[in-house]
C-alpha cells in the first residue's frame, strides 16, 4: 500500500486500540461491553472523549472524579496496535486481506487484555472470532472454508489434548496452564489462518508462553503453582502469522 494508506491505517489503528481497551476494561469488569469509559483506579465514569486515543486527545490525562491518573499501559497500546495497523498496511497488496487481518485483530486483543487482566476468555468474543474466520474464508470459496475448518478442528482437539494431560499432572484446574478458554482460542486462531498456518501461529504462542513463564518465575512475580494466563501469547501468535501472511 502507498505511504497515505499506510498512516491513514496507522491512525485508525490508533483509534480501535482505544476503543478496545475501553471494550476490554468493560468485559473484564463484568459491564455492558459498550457501557463506556471508566476510571482505571475508581472506576468512575469518564467523559465520552475517553473513548479517543491518547487521553481522549490530552484531555484526561486524570480522572476528574478524584483527580487519580490513568495508566500509561493504555497509551503505550493504542500506540501499539496503531503500528501494528501501519506494518499489516505496508505488507499488503490485497483489500480482502488486509481488511479480513485487520478486522481479526479486534477480537484477539479484546481477549489479550481481558486474560492478561482476570484469566478468563468469554465465550461471546471466541464466537465473533470464529463468525469472522468462517466468514472470510467462505467469501474465499468453499475450499478455503473447509482448510479453516480443519485447521479449527486440529487446533481444538491438540489444544484439548494439552489441557486433559495438564489436568491430569496438576489435579487442580486453578493452576492448570491450559485452561478451557484457551482450548476455545487455539480453535479461533484456526479458523482466522487456516493450515498450516495455524501451527506455526499456535507454535509461536506456546514459545512466548514458556518465555514468559520463566520470565515470570526469574522475576518472582508468579510461583511455581501459580496460574499464568496463557491466552495473551497465543494471541500474540497468532497476530505475527496474520502479519506474516497478509
Amino acid at each position: 500500500m502507498s505511504l497515505p494508506v499506510v498512516l491513514l491505517l496507522g491512525t485508525v489503528g490508533l483509534f480501535v486500540g482505544s476503543a478496545v481497551w475501553v471494550i476490554a476494561a468493560a468485559q473484564a469488569a463484568h459491564r455492558p461491553l459498550f457501557s463506556g469509559p471508566v476510571c482505571a483506579s475508581c472506576s468512575a465514569p469518564l467523559p465520552a472523549a475517553a473513548w479517543l486515543p491518547l487521553y481522549g486527545c490530552g484531555r484526561l490525562r486524570r480522572c476528574r472524579a478524584r483527580g487519580v491518573g490513568q495508566p500509561i499501559a493504555r497509551v503505550l497500546f493504542e500506540l501499539g496496535v496503531a503500528g501494528y495497523f501501519a506494518a499489516v498496511a505496508a505488507r499488503s497488496d490485497d483489500g480482502v486481506s488486509l481488511a479480513a487481518t485487520l478486522i481479526f485483530t479486534v477480537p484477539l486483543l479484546v481477549i489479550l487484555l481481558v486474560d492478561w487482566w482476570t484469566r478468563y476468555i468469554y465465550t461471546n468474543i471466541i464466537g465473533l472470532g470464529l463468525l469472522l474466520g468462517f466468514g472470510f474464508a467462505l467469501a474465499d470459496g468453499v475450499g478455503t472454508l473447509l482448510n479453516h475448518l480443519l485447521a479449527a478442528g486440529v487446533a481444538l482437539l491438540a489444544f484439548g489434548f494439552f489441557f486433559a494431560l495438564a489436568a491430569g499432572i496438576y489435579r487442580n484446574l486453578a493452576v492448570v496452564p491450559f485452561g478451557r478458554g484457551d482450548v476455545y482460542l487455539a480453535a479461533v486462531i484456526g479458523a482466522m489462518t487456516g493450515w498450516p498456518d495455524v501451527a506455526t501461529a499456535l507454535f509461536y504462542g506456546m514459545f512466548f508462553g514458556g518465555v514468559g513463564a520463566v520470565l515470570l518465575l526469574a522475576t518472582r512475580r508468579a510461583g511455581r503453582r501459580d496460574a499464568v494466563a496463557y491466552g495473551p501469547y497465543l494471541c500474540v501468535g497468532a497476530l505475527i502469522v496474520l502479519l506474516i501472511r497478509v
